[in-house]
């Protein structure tokens, strides 16, 4: 996620140099976003303990969390594809395909922090079925 929001930052400077015409502050907030998300994932629960886990995941509830952790990585890997989308409008001072790429990298941004917070939901024993 580090290296995605490194990349991100990348894209908002080669827009505000190539193309004055753009608006960054929407692509400001998505960082926002992105920092958060970032601070989110850092600071949870990691690990696993098979004996006396503060916090025990029975194995149908393990399928669960298998299908949170691929919508998370189907989430980041859409945002990558978008964020290759958007360094190329940015580049080319395109402004419709540089909105159409920070809308569809906040939805893709935003379907892996759901698919997270689902997830911690389920281990913590917070769900709501």
């Amino acid at each position: 996620m580090k290296d995605f929001r490194t990349e991100l930052e990348a894209s908002r400077e080669a827009a505000a140099q190539n193309s004055p015409m753009i608006s960054l502050s929407n692509l400001g907030n998505v960082i926002f976003e992105l920092e958060g998300m970032e601070a989110r994932v850092r600071h949870a629960e990691q690990g696993y303990s098979g004996f006396s886990a503060a916090i025990r995941v029975e194995e149908e509830e393990l399928d669960r969390l298998y299908e949170y952790d691929y919508a998370m990585i189907e989430g980041l890997e859409r945002a990558t594809n978008d964020l290759a989308a958007l360094r190329s409008a940015a580049e080319g001072n395109d402004k419709p395909g540089f909105d159409n790429s920070v809308r569809a990298l906040r939805a893709d941004l935003k379907a892996f922090d759901d698919a997270f917070k689902q997830r911690i939901a389920v281990i913590s024993g917070t769900a709501v079925k």
